[in-house]
């Protein structure tokens, strides 16, 4: 009978090892499969008038830019979930593309290009718009709470969203809903 006693008491710990596991583990499952939907918060304050410079040396003004749809993703290279979505954005903006939606990533480090512009090469991040904002006047004037931070802007600057946090940008599901959004 001694011998059964470890093996019924070595049978309940795995079992609970196992539900715990199971249950810690299922929000991380969600987020990673793309299950959770973008959580897209009216956006309040004006969009910002002031150019920011671009990869290429030239100014976006966002009224210009707006002529078309656009995702404008704020991250740094110091924010590991910004990083982390990076290759999600460049796969986002390539289908985007064809849908009309313009991707830009805004750089918020201090550096700005001179630190950026580097980290993106190294990752071969090249199909977004970058831009940079390394002096924070449109995260301020946007009252950005956290990065990574995202605005769905409608064509014409019509309206716009916000998505603050991570978000599986590639998946059919995000895509989806940024589509319906963005008509």
């Amino acid at each position: 009978m001694r011998n059964d006693q470890p093996q019924i008491f070595t049978r309940r710990r795995l079992t609970c090892l196992l539900a715990t596991s199971a249950i810690i583990g299922l929000p991380f499952s969600t987020v990673r499969s793309g299950a959770v939907p973008l959580t897209l918060n009216e956006g309040e304050q004006p969009l910002p008038d002031s150019p920011l410079q671009t990869q290429t040396g030239q100014l976006l003004h966002l009224k210009k830019a707006a002529e078309q749809a656009l995702l404008v993703n704020f991250w740094a290279t110091w924010c590991g979930p910004c990083v982390v979505e990076l290759p999600a954005l460049e796969t986002a903006a390539l289908q985007l593309r064809e849908r009309g939606v313009t991707v830009v990533l805004v750089n918020v480090d201090r550096g700005g290009a001179d630190i950026a512009q580097p980290f993106l090469d190294q990752r071969q991040i090249n199909t977004p718009l970058s831009a940079y904002d390394p002096d924070g006047e449109w995260a301020r004037a946007l009252k950005l709470r956290g990065l990574p931070t995202t605005l769905l802007i409608k064509q014409g600057l019509s309206g716009y969203r916000f998505h603050t946090g991570p978000a599986e940008w590639a998946s059919p599901a995000v895509l989806d809903q940024v589509i319906a959004y963005l008509g």
